[in-house]
């Protein structure tokens, strides 16, 4: 059998996230210009690769850990502060941070793969980081775009 189960310990630029209420969902998609033409209608008849787009999404628990505030608040410095200019850019301003993942050891996930190195991660365009203030656990949602760099690499499995 090769099943593979097994937590995962984050840092987010070099600052720990704490617990996370299940694990880390690590997504992507492709673009592709579908080819069509009047032989078969609608009907996709090849594909133009275009590109890929990757995501990161994961649900704090430890609201006080040092990295959660840069994870959910890239444009500034303290929560509720917009410190940033508008129209500073994400990968170029340096916004985007590393995202490292590291298997908890003496599990099936110790190896498969033991880390996962993300180097450019920012809150994702559009998402909604919703905090609850209630006698409730405070669970921070994070959905991160994850930049590849100018060869194409997203990041590293070790």
């Amino acid at each position: 059998m090769a099943f593979i189960s097994g937590g995962y310990n984050a840092t987010f630029d070099a600052s720990t996230l704490g617990q996370v209420e299940i694990g880390f969902t690590l997504r992507h998609s492709t673009f592709q210009r579908l080819i069509t033409g009047h032989s078969f209608a609608q009907t996709p008849q090849d594909a133009v690769f275009q590109g890929i787009q990757m995501f990161i999404d994961y649900r704090l628990i430890e609201y006080n850990q040092a990295g959660v505030i840069k994870a959910m608040w890239p444009f500034g410095t303290t929560h509720l502060n917009m410190a940033s200019p508008v129209g500073v850019l994400a990968v170029g301003s340096s916004k985007a941070k590393q995202l490292i993942l590291t298997a908890v050891a003496g599990t099936p996930a110790a190896a498969t793969p033991a880390s996962v190195t993300l180097p450019r991660c920012i809150l994702a365009e559009g998402f909604n980081v919703e905090l609850l203030y209630a006698p409730d656990l405070r669970i921070v949602p994070i959905s991160q775009r994850v930049y590849p760099d100018t060869s194409g690499v997203f990041g590293t499995e070790t």
